[in-house]
């Protein structure tokens, strides 16, 4: 968590790029320092990347504001977290017929609940603005983690328990508005380690480009992270001869990957909240521009949007996309993450106002 790039109330981005020419002399200071890039041309939408309809009026499981990410527990209820900083579950397990399922406030997490997960009977939750939470089963919030190597936790994103107990978690970025970590480019995203046995946080790897989901490969040894702004995943190797190394798994995708997930048989599912916009692209490649975006209130960049479109994607072990799901509708959009469970896919996302099933075949 997540994060996505589709807001509710959108600004063209092509105004943007004309009001950022026009304020170019201004004598307001920047806040961004942005770095250039040339990105590769967007893959052609063929092939697996075929549209289809496979997310096209799929049903609601719950409504609320934000729901970036899902977790269940051991009863089948479902957990996801709003807009507000809460943390929300269903009254009852939630099954293949569920739907519109009541919701009750379970915990307030003092940031933004983004990705999710248990271990054992606490809930796990990386929280933007509060960082890495336990939750026990009666709702009380214990911080584990708020800092790493002399440097707060600002966006604390998504995570993964391994079999040792260790947490890995993702720190997007230093900025408190993504979008400035999306148009400055300079890589400020981490992956870092809670250890519990000592209480402490150490950083795993640096310099990525927007850290957002985190999960583990099929071969045990390596874990997969989401570089947001660098349409990108990477491996690191946290076991075996490789240990500390890391690659780009899967490159040049189509839109800005969020939440990753195992998807079985090798197989992961990656959220796509919002396809490659040209412009943005176009911007990367001239940076003085961008550093005039960073003279505009935050307000702004905040709304900028891309068009509402539905897409999750399935990657085998070696990086390749074997499969995607699409709604070209927009009915179902800014997916940001893609949860697995009894059968189907659980969609959450960050700036829409539901979840929803895609049962699989």
């Amino acid at each position: 968590m997540a994060l996505g790039f589709v807001r509710r109330h959108p600004l063209a981005t092509a105004g943007i790029l004309v009001g950022a020419v026009g304020i170019a002399g201004s004598r307001v200071e920047s806040r961004l320092d942005p770095a250039g890039w040339n990105p590769p041309e967007p893959p052609a939408m063929t092939g697996p990347l075929n549209s289809n309809r496979s997310l096209t009026g799929r049903e609601t499981v719950v409504e609320c504001e934000g729901p970036e990410d899902v977790a269940f527990d051991d009863e089948g209820r479902l957990y996801t977290g709003t807009e507000d900083g809460a943390v929300v579950r269903t009254t009852e397990p939630v099954d293949d017929g569920t739907t519109n399922a009541e919701l009750e406030p379970f915990a307030d997490t003092g940031g933004r609940a983004l990705g999710m997960e248990f271990d054992g009977e606490n809930l796990l939750v990386a929280a933007e603005g509060a960082g890495l939470l336990s939750i026990d089963s009666a709702g009380e919030v214990t911080t584990l983690s708020d800092s790493a190597d002399g440097r707060d936790i600002v966006f604390a994103d998504d995570l993964y328990v391994a079999d040792d107990d260790t947490v890995y978690f993702t720190d997007a970025t230093v900025h408190e508005l993504f979008q400035d970590e999306l148009f400055e480019l300079q890589d400020t995203g981490r992956l870092l380690a809670y250890h519990p046995d000592s209480g402490e946080t150490t950083v795993e790897l640096a310099d990525l480009g927007f850290a957002n989901g985190v999960c583990p490969h099929e071969d045990s040894e390596s874990l997969l992270i989401t570089e947001t702004s660098r349409y990108r995943i990477t491996r690191y190797y946290t076991e075996g001869d490789r240990a500390g190394e890391s690659e780009v798994f899967a490159e040049n995708l189509p839109g800005y990957p969020d939440n990753i997930e195992v998807a079985g048989d090798g197989d992961h599912w990656v959220a796509i909240p919002s396809l490659r916009d040209s412009t943005l692209d176009g911007l990367h490649r001239v940076p003085w521009v961008k550093r005039q975006l960073g003279k505009f209130p935050e307000a702004v960049l905040e709304q900028v949007s891309g068009d509402a479109y539905g897409l999750v994607l399935r990657l085998d072990s070696t990086g390749d996309i074997v499969e995607s799901l699409h709604d070209p509708t927009g009915g179902v959009f800014g997916v940001t993450s893609a949860t697995p469970h009894d059968g189907a896919l659980y969609l959450g996302s960050l700036f829409g106002y539901r979840v929803v099933r895609c049962p699989l075949e």
